[in-house]
C-alpha cells in the first residue's frame, strides 16, 4: 500500500514578475496582459521516460524537459509566434518511452518532433564547495567528490520536423518504433514509424470501418499502452473499451495487409453513466483500470489474448460524483500496487484490489482557495518519477508541477515473511521502521514518543543508486538490507550505521533481480551479473565500509 508523505514540493517554470503600477497605467490592459501570460504558462500535459529519470511538461507555447531527482530544468523548447501562428498553440505533450524522441500535438493537427540527446561528457549544476577543508570526515569528502564528479548531464533539445495529420486528431500514442495517431475525419489510425522501413515506407493506415471488432460508427477517443504486456486499451467515442493488439507486419498483397490491429471488447456501458473516459494498465497484476464518466473505476483481469477479460471489481469512490466530478486521470504506480485516480475537484488513492487510501476529498475548500492549495482542488495530469516514491501532480490553469512524497510498505518491494512481520516503510530517502513491537504496552508510551524510528538512507549509495527498488528485514529485525539500480546496502538497527561497497566497482558489478532474504546474519541475494544469474552470499563483516 502507498501513503503520501507531508506536503508537495512546488517547482515552476515560470518566474512571475512583479510590476509596479501608477496612476497612469491601464489596468484593463494591464489585466488583459497578465492574463494572457498566466494562460500561456499553464501546464497542459506532462510525461514520464519509461525509466523515470525524465519529465517532459508542455505549456501553450514552451517544452520544458525536466530532470526527475532532484527535480531541475534541464532544457527548454520555446516557439516562435510564426510557428504559434502557423501550426497553433501546443496541448499535448508525447515521449517515447527511451525519451529520445519528443512530440508536441497542437490544436491545427500538427506533431511538432524534436529530437532529445543526453551528452555524457558535460555537466551542468555542479555542486561548488567553497572550503571542503572544513569536511573533516572522510565519507563526507568522498561524498563531495563524488557530488563534484557527477553533476547533472547536460541534455540537448533540438528541432526535428512537423507532421501534419489533415484528418485531425483524436488521441495519439508514442511508442518505441512509432507514433499511433487516432484520426477523427474520416476515422482511422494511423501508425507512423519514426524512421522508415526496409522497403521506405513510413505510414500505414487503416479505417475504423474495417475493424470488426470495434462497434460501428465508433471511433478513438483515448488509448494507452503497455510494453510488458504488448497490450493497448483504445475507449471509443461511445464509451466502450477494447484490448488491442497490433498485427504482425505481413507480406504484401495479403489479406491482412490492411488489417494493422486486432481487438476485443472487454467494457460496454450498461448504463448511464458508465460511459469509458480514462483507462490504465497493471502488467504486474494483469489488470485493466476503466475510469466511468461519473467517477467510478472498474478493473478487469486480462487472462488471455483470445478476449478472455472479466470484471475483477468495482472500485468505491470516496465521495459521491457531484463532489469528485470527472476522472480527468488514471494511473498504476510503476509496480502495479497503488492505483491513483485524478478528478476535476480532487484525487483519490486505492491499493491495486481497491482497498481506499489516501484522498483530497476532505480538504476544505475554502482553506485550500485561500493557501493556493490548488493540488487538493482537482488534478488534470500526473506521472510517477523515482519508481514510485515521488508522485508529479499537474492542476487545471496552474503553472506549477506538484511533488508528492510517497511512502509504501516493504512487502510491495519483497515479499518476505520477515517484511510482513516486521513492518517497516519505504520512500525516496528514508526508511521508517516500526518499534512498537519491543515495547511492552504500546498505550502506555509517553505521547510525545514515537513507535515509528526514521533512517535516512546512505547518501552516498542513494546518490549513486536511487532509486531503492527492495528492501528486506531479518527476522529478528536487527538488519535491514536495500537495492537499488545496482549493489546494494544494509543497515544495522542497533549501531544505527550503514554499510555499502568500499569500491565503486564492487558495487556496480550486479543487479539485484529476484529479491533478497536473510538467513540468521547473512545476507542472500539473487543477482545478475555481466555473465550470468547467480545466487549471492555477501559475507556481510568484510566486502564493505560503514558510513
Amino acid at each position: 500500500m502507498y501513503w503520501p508523505l507531508g506536503a508537495p514540493r512546488i517547482y515552476s517554470a515560470n518566474r512571475k514578475r512583479r510590476k509596479e503600477h501608477t496612476e497612469d497605467d491601464d489596468g484593463g490592459q494591464q489585466q488583459m496582459e497578465d492574463a494572457q501570460e498566466e494562460a500561456n504558462a499553464t501546464v497542459l500535459g506532462l510525461r514520464t521516460s519509461r525509466s523515470g529519470h525524465l519529465i517532459a511538461t508542455v505549456t501553450a507555447t514552451t517544452l520544458t524537459i525536466w530532470q526527475a531527482s532532484p527535480i531541475v530544468i534541464l532544457a527548454v523548447a520555446s516557439r516562435s509566434a510564426s510557428s504559434v501562428r502557423n501550426y497553433g498553440p501546443n496541448v499535448l505533450v508525447l515521449l517515447r518511452p527511451d525519451a529520445s524522441i519528443v512530440v508536441v500535438q497542437t490544436t491545427n493537427g500538427f506533431l511538432v518532433t524534436y529530437s532529445l540527446s543526453i551528452d555524457p561528457s558535460t555537466r551542468i549544476y555542479q555542486q561548488i564547495h567553497e572550503d571542503v577543508k572544513q569536511y573533516k570526515s572522510a565519507q563526507a569528502d568522498r561524498l563531495i567528490i563524488e557530488q563534484e564528479r557527477t553533476g547533472f548531464r547536460e541534455v540537448n533539445l533540438k528541432f526535428r520536423m512537423v507532421i501534419r495529420i489533415d484528418a485531425g486528431i483524436a488521441a495519439a500514442l508514442a511508442l518505441d518504433h512509432e507514433v499511433i495517431v487516432a484520426t477523427k475525419r474520416p476515422a482511422a489510425v494511423q501508425c507512423i514509424r519514426w524512421t522508415p522501413d526496409d522497403a521506405g515506407r513510413q505510414t500505414s493506415t487503416e479505417l475504423t470501418s474495417r475493424m470488426a471488432w470495434l462497434h460501428k460508427g465508433s471511433s478513438i477517443d483515448a488509448m494507452v499502452y503497455d510494453r510488458s504486456m504488448s497490450l493497448a486499451v483504445w475507449i471509443g467515442s461511445d464509451g466502450r473499451a477494447y484490448a488491442v493488439q497490433k498485427r504482425p507486419e505481413t507480406l504484401e498483397g495479403s489479406e491482412e495487409t490492411q488489417r494493422l490491429f486486432r481487438g476485443y471488447e472487454f467494457h460496454s456501458p450498461e448504463e448511464s453513466g458508465l460511459e469509458a473516459t480514462k483507462a490504465a494498465i497493471n502488467a504486474r497484476f494483469s489488470l485493466l483500470a476503466v475510469g466511468c464518466y461519473r467517477g467510478e473505476i472498474l478493473v478487469y483481469t486480462a487472462r488471455d489474448y483470445a478476449g478472455s477479460i472479466p470484471l475483477s471489481h468495482r472500485i468505491v469512490v470516496p465521495a459521491s460524483s457531484s463532489t469528485t466530478g470527472s476522472i480527468t486521470c488514471l494511473s498504476f504506480s510503476p509496480d502495479g500496487y497503488c492505483l491513483i485516480a485524478g478528478y476535476e475537484h480532487g484525487w483519490a488513492i486505492f491499493s491495486v484490489y481497491g482497498k481506499p487510501g489516501a484522498n483530497s476529498f476532505g480538504a476544505d475548500k475554502g482553506t485550500s482557495d485561500s493557501n493556493d492549495e490548488r493540488w487538493l482542488l482537482g488534478i488534470s495530469d500526473l506521472g510517477w518519477v523515482n519508481g514510485g516514491s515521488d508522485l508529479i501532480l499537474v492542476c487545471p490553469a496552474d503553472s506549477r508541477l506538484w511533488a508528492l512524497e510517497m511512502t509504501k510498505s516493504a512487502v510491495t518491494s519483497c515479499f518476505s515473511s520477515a517484511n510482513i512481520s516486521r513492518t517497516f516503510l519505504l520512500s525516496g530517502s528514508n526508511l521508517m521502521i516500526y518499534r512498537g513491537l519491543e515495547a511492552p504496552i504500546v498505550a502506555g508510551m509517553p505521547t510525545d514518543s514515537s513507535v515509528w524510528q526514521q533512517v535516512p538512507i546512505s547518501p552516498l549509495y542513494l546518490m549513486n543508486q536511487r532509486p531503492i527498488r527492495s528492501a528486506v528485514s531479518s527476522h529478528d529485525g536487527r538488519y535491514i538490507a536495500i537495492a537499488g539500480k545496482r549493489g546494494l546496502a544494509h543497515y544495522s538497527v542497533r549501531s544505527g550505521r550503514w554499510k555499502t561497497f568500499d569500491e565503486a566497482g564492487d558495487e556496480n558489478a550486479f543487479v539485484v533481480r529476484g529479491g533478497m532474504c536473510w538467513y540468521q546474519h547473512v545476507l542472500i541475494a539473487a543477482v545478475e551479473t555481466d555473465e550470468s544469474y547467480e545466487v549471492s552470499f555477501p559475507l556481510r563483516p568484510f566486502l564493505y565500509s560503514s558510513c
